[in-house]
């Protein structure tokens, strides 16, 4: 799975935010990161940020993880352990 986390809130557009909830399958999230389907891949999530400095997100994979290792906690409860 792909996470999307907004590095900068103070630059990042609102408007980026609803572009990828409109373009992009959002499976989970939480305050400034988006966690998508582990169908979608960095290529395709990154053809929705074209405009968005890179300097503004980060980009890397998740996946699920049992609560003794949870290194983020989605707003749904669900626990995820960074893989890069």
């Amino acid at each position: 799975m792909q996470a999307l986390q907004i590095m900068d809130s103070i630059y990042w557009s609102d408007r980026w935010s609803a572009e990828i909830g409109r373009r992009l399958a959002v499976a989970d999230s939480s305050e400034g990161l988006f966690i998508f389907p582990k169908e979608l891949s960095r290529r395709q999530i990154l053809e929705v940020l074209q405009e968005v400095p890179a300097d503004l997100y980060r980009l890397f994979e998740l996946e699920p993880a049992a609560e003794a290792d949870c290194q983020v906690m989605a707003d749904s409860g669900a626990c995820y352990r960074r893989l890069n």
